[in-house]
């Protein structure tokens, strides 16, 4: 308990310790602090918290009478006792009247301690009964049952807060009221005479015991009251005190209800029910029970259910019973129960643990069901059990993607070991759907899978489940099968229609029943497989599709690649070719040494101008001039360059068709395929070897391998052989993609094969690829057949046309092919006017005495007006005159078609000098 705290108000220091002295002396245990002025006394008031203040009257700058004012104004509570020297009547009550507890004279100080011991001890206990009273204000107020003082005759005088929240009256409504008239008319004699020998009984005997009473809640609602109640005859009251049990009557109310329903139910029900204690004695068997076995409900418990179980189950089922009581957990046992006719019958028994309203376990309830009938059939259903949990776990394993040949097997051991049986073939249909091998076995022997297992027919693949007869015709493999001692087997299909893949078979040594569940077990694996067959074709059908539009994707970046080079570098190399092929023949004389360099520029912008064309091919935006071509003419023309792009190490050899190989097709592109086939197959030989050229003429019928997606028909054929490296199958997946090269960094632009791919789908032809690792590659080009005799030839570039005389309007935007142009058709022989541009060219043909020009050789791509609306509107004003376009490259589809279509000669860039001689020739001659 802390120390009381005593506040000391001196401005004399000799009094102060005077009087701690006195309190020292005396060993009074307090907590003193002492102050001498007006401000230290008003902090202390707050921060000291004082139990007492001791002040002295006569203070410096202000009185006792002013002390006591500050006291009563910050702690009101605290007593207060005034010092003084010498104090007169007036003033001594003058300080009474204004708070203080007391005074003592100085002069008397030995009495300071025990007024100031007085002054405590009576406070404290002064606060201990204002405590002691709220307690029993707040007792009586927050109590949730009801108390109320009453007199002798029961009238109420005093009622707690509960009265209203249980009975709905108010404390005006209820005093004064005797208790009795609160009472069900049936209850009020009963609480009465409780009540009268409550106030006759003397004051030293007991009071009489409780009493239960129904009141009347103010809604005409019954509550159940419990009534304990001490009397006080001396002061004429008694106190009381209701226990309100209302919500544990109903309840006993509803659980003797309950236990009824519950006993009307059991005895009803078509089980046998039982209750257990948390002993492992059993309490209650339902009376379906007790006819049963014949026994009394004694005798039952008596015996505690051993004595009707058979004996073989004794044991288990205490094994059951123990375990589960140990555990508190349901249990389910079967065990055979004997009847009272002596019969034993199959009983299913479910144990459910009780629980009392503490979470406390308190038994067992469970029922036994007769199941004699369903114990008969329990093997069937044992056997249905297992089927379907392996079909489950085949089920999980088919959704972790294995190969479609590991699930093949899972399957064929996951029927036999299900089943029980000797042999189980999943077969696998082959592509003419004519026989069925061997793909997986549930116990394979040495070299079994992929052996042809036996002929397939319409029969078969019906979709009809197949059992096992003696014929081969019916059932695949019977005679095989039979061969193995089988005398019973079962076949269905796996997969459906196109994504029809096989058959699953079981088959065994014995006779057995393949109906019914087992027919059904076979077909649900045989559908998972299906599944997963579907599934795979769908997926290789997806990335076919996705690889096709790769593809596409990559053909347009490489047609937006032409585009965006083509034009200006076609350009350059015309200039440097045309300038090339001057100054090489002017070098014929004054330095033949150096032709051979400028040779090899006219070789490099040959080359150059080759890739042009194959990303003009990509990008379809290349005019292209298709005439009747005789392949083995094409072959003889390319012979000689053919062999000076091999090694010496290569033999080169042709083996042509002895009659036409006519094809409609660009000369240039088809020249372009040879030598493109011709330089890999020369790359796959760098040991050397054979390269084989040949032509026939063939007729693709349904069902040939080389058909695909080419329509029957007659072809013209050329293939490109070597006796090279060969490729893998998936280097062959990839060769037509574009970029796609297998030689070194810098050898190769991955455009040869795609290019080729692109040029022949174009004129409605295809490539074929054949090769294997080690053995060579045949690339064979099929074309659709011409059926033409009488051919145009190429003349030699030796025998370059002349001029006579004839007008050429030259209209072209690239200064130095339009110089270089101008140049050669000069020392042709013709006469040449030249213009940078469309408008220019109109404007000519406009004015004043224009020239006569014979032909007008025009650029299609120039800005403003292109060579297309250049060329219509010349013609508009000179009808007879002819036209000529060149370019190097056009990005209009229309342009390009209107140029095929209109049969206007063309000719393409970077051209050499012979060939602007042939063009021009060709345009004014008509040809």
């Amino acid at each position: 308990m802390p120390l009381p705290r005593i506040l000391i108000n001196e401005d004399s220091e000799s009094d102060q310790q005077l009087i701690l002295a006195e309190f020292s002396r005396v060993q009074f245990p307090c907590e003193t602090h002492c102050v001498s002025t007006r401000e230290a006394f008003r902090q202390a008031l707050d921060a000291f918290s004082p139990d007492l203040i001791l002040s002295d009257y006569s203070l410096a700058g202000y009185d006792g009478l002013d002390a006591i004012a500050m006291a009563k104004a910050r702690c009101p509570d605290v007593p207060i006792v005034i010092l003084t020297i010498a104090l007169n009547e007036e003033t001594a009550v003058e300080c009474m009247k204004r708070g203080a507890t007391d005074y003592v004279l100085k002069n008397r100080l030995p009495s300071i301690v025990p007024i100031v011991a007085s002054i405590l001890e009576r406070r404290s206990m002064a606060q201990e009964k204002a405590r002691l009273q709220l307690e029993h204000e707040q007792l009586f107020k927050l109590t949730p049952n009801l108390f109320c003082v009453a007199d002798l005759t029961g009238a109420l005088k005093e009622v707690n807060p509960a009265w209203t929240s249980r009975l709905g009256y108010s404390p005006e409504q209820l005093l004064d009221r005797p208790l009795t008239q609160l009472a069900h008319p049936g209850d009020r004699d009963k609480l009465a005479q409780w009540w009268q020998s409550l106030a006759s009984t003397a004051p030293q005997n007991t009071p009489p015991r409780e009493c239960e009473c129904r009141l009347l809640h103010r809604d005409g609602t019954l509550r159940y009251l419990v009534w304990n109640a001490t009397p006080f005859p001396g002061d004429g009251k008694i106190y009381a005190y209701g226990h309100d049990v209302t919500a544990h009557r109903h309840a006993e109310s509803a659980l003797r209800e309950s236990e009824e329903r519950f006993r009307a139910m059991a005895d009803s029900a078509p089980v046998f029910i039982w209750i257990t204690d948390a002993n492992r004695q059993f309490t209650y068997f339902n009376r379906p029970r007790l006819e049963f076995t014949g026994c009394t409900l004694q005798q039952e418990i008596a015996n505690n259910h051993v004595a009707s179980v058979h004996p073989d189950d004794v044991a288990n089922c205490h094994e059951v019973f123990t375990s589960s009581f140990a555990s508190h957990q349901p249990f389910r046992m079967i065990y055979r129960l004997r009847r009272r006719d002596g019969v034993y019958r199959w009983m299913l028994d479910h144990g459910t643990p009780r629980y009392d309203a503490h979470n406390a376990f308190v038994g067992y309830i469970g029922s036994s069901i007769d199941i004699t009938e369903q114990h008969e059939a329990e093997s069937a259903l044992t056997q249905r059990a297992i089927k379907q949990t392996a079909l489950v776990n085949f089920g999980s394993f088919a959704l972790a993607r294995h190969p479609f040949s590991t699930l093949l097997a899972g399957a064929a051991r996951t029927v036999a070991d299900t089943l029980g049986i000797e042999y189980c073939y999943a077969l696998e249909l082959s592509e003419d759907r004519n026989t069925l091998s061997i793909a997986a076995s549930a116990n394979p022997q040495p070299d079994e899978l992929g052996r042809t297992f036996g002929a397939a027919n319409p029969s078969m693949l019906s979709g009809r489940v197949l059992l096992l007869p003696d014929d081969d015709n019916i059932f695949p493999g019977a005679a095989t099968l039979a061969g193995r001692g089988v005398r019973s087997g079962i076949a269905v299909l796996i997969g459906s229609g196109d994504r029809l893949y096989g058959l699953l078979t079981a088959a065994s040594q014995e006779t057995r029943n393949f109906t019914g569940d087992t027919a059904s077990f076979l077909q649900s694996i045989a559908n998972v497989l299906s599944t997963v067959h579907a599934r795979n074709c769908a997926e290789a059908a997806l990335a076919e599709s996705e690889q096709k539009l790769l593809q596409s994707q990559k053909m347009e970046a490489v047609g937006l690649l032409a585009g965006g080079v083509a034009h200006d570098f076609n350009n350059l190399l015309t200039a440097i070719r045309c300038y090339g092929e001057i100054l090489h023949d002017d070098l014929a004389e004054q330095a033949p040494g150096a032709q051979a360099k400028t040779a090899e520029i006219l070789r490099a912008t040959a080359r150059a101008s080759a890739l042009t064309r194959q990303l003009l091919a990509f990008s379809r935006k290349q005019v292209v001039q298709p005439e009747i071509l005789d392949l083995n003419q094409v072959v003889n023309d390319l012979n000689d360059l053919l062999r000076s792009l091999l090694s010496e190490n290569i033999v080169f050899e042709t083996q042509l068709h002895p009659d036409y190989v006519n094809v409609s097709a660009d000369r240039s592109q088809i020249e372009q395929v040879l030598i493109n086939l011709a330089i890999n197959a020369r790359d796959a030989m760098p040991q050397g070897g054979r390269l084989t050229l040949s032509t026939a003429r063939r007729h693709l019928a349904e069902g040939d391998p080389d058909l695909r997606e080419l329509p029957p028909g007659a072809y013209c054929a050329f293939s490109v052989s070597d006796t090279g490296i060969g490729m893998s199958p998936e280097v062959q997946s990839h060769l037509f993609e574009p970029f796609f090269t297998t030689k070194p960094k810098g050898r190769g632009t991955g455009l040869g094969l795609a290019t080729c791919s692109v040029v022949l789908k174009n004129i409605n032809g295809a490539i074929r690829c054949s090769s294997q690792l080690g053995q060579g590659t045949t690339f064979t080009v099929l074309i659709p057949e011409v059926i033409e005799t009488e051919l145009k030839f190429e003349d030699s570039e030796d025998d370059t046309p002349l001029g006579r005389c004839e007008s050429i309007l030259l209209v072209e935007d690239d200064d130095a092919i339009r110089a270089v142009t101008e140049s050669i058709l000069r020392s042709l022989g013709y006469e040449v006017h030249v213009e940078p541009g469309g408008a220019e060219a109109i404007a000519l043909c406009l004015g004043e005495n224009p020239p006569k020009f014979d032909l007008l050789l025009t650029d299609i791509v120039m800005p403003y007006i292109g060579g297309h609306e250049l060329a219509e509107r010349i013609t508009s004003i000179r009808p007879d005159i002819k036209i000529l376009f060149m370019s190097g490259y056009v990005d209009d589809p229309m342009i390009i078609q209107a140029v095929q279509n209109s049969h206007v000669p063309f000719l393409e860039k970077p051209f050499n000098r012979t060939q602007l001689a042939k063009k021009v020739r060709e345009a004014i001659e008509g040809r």
